[in-house]
């Protein structure tokens, strides 16, 4: 049974933790993926996760949550190697989808916002830019999530035709419109939403879904160009677009 809250829930200000979603099978993207998870795929002979580990040192995040399943031990491997300490691995053995992962990893106790990033948003140097201005952005006194938008011209590698609308107060709307934005991968969520759906598998779209009946989801657009890592022509398409 879902549980049902009136308006915003109490959370503390600052977003300073980050949940990486790195828990898929990569299969659109073999053969690519065929012996590496998606997250280690390189753009300009870098692994994809290496931008966001660097973008979330720059904005000051003091603690991060990742979670694996295929191919987990090469992430581990790359996390030890990389000397990355204030860092917490949930090893799924079986999928839990978004919104169960995070809520599987987290202290269910805490009152934190989170950033929640998804590996098929690819930024390179653009990353720092957009999740501060996401850590800024964020209010609790009337959010409860704050999703990272692009018009569908700017989404390279996307063949969608988009997610939400934005209202002119910045609530997320559903929407049957042409017009809609490509919602990134990228968010800022109070943690505490997480027990509005009384499940261990379940998709982020369900909180959004509950948080947009009460206006405490909004967007925010992001202005520039991003690849998503939908398949193997838009990795090689990121890669030249580094050079």
């Amino acid at each position: 049974m879902d549980i049902k809250i009136n308006k915003h829930i109490y959370c503390k200000k600052t977003v300073e933790e980050a949940f990486i979603l790195a828990a898929g099978l990569g299969r659109r993207l073999m053969p690519l993926t065929k012996n590496m998870p998606k997250p280690l795929v390189e753009i300009n002979q870098r692994p994809m996760i290496d931008y966001i580990f660097d973008a979330l040192a720059t904005i000051g995040i003091n603690k991060m949550y990742i979670n694996t399943h295929y191919q987990h031990e090469r992430i581990f491997e790359y996390i030890e190697r990389k000397k990355i300490s204030n860092i917490h691995i949930s090893h799924e053995t079986s999928l839990l989808d978004t919104g169960g992962g995070i809520k599987n990893a987290i202290d269910p106790d805490t009152t934190q916002a989170i950033m929640i990033i998804n590996c098929d948003a690819i930024l390179l140097n653009n990353y720092s830019n957009l999740l501060q201005d996401l850590q800024k952005k964020f209010n609790p006194d009337k959010m409860d999530a704050l999703l990272a938008f692009s018009s569908p011209k700017n989404a390279l590698g996307y063949s969608g035709s988009g997610d939400y609308i934005i209202a002119n107060d910045g609530t997320v709307i559903e929407s049957d419109r042409s017009d809609k934005m490509v919602f990134m991968g990228i968010s800022v969520l109070n943690t505490k939403t997480l027990e509005l759906v009384n499940a261990e598998r379940f998709s982020l779209v369900e909180i959004w879904s509950k948080l947009i009946k009460k206006r405490t989801c909004y967007g925010m657009v992001f202005e520039n160009i991003w690849f998503h890592a939908g398949n193997v022509e838009a990795i090689k398409l990121a890669n030249q677009f580094s050079k």
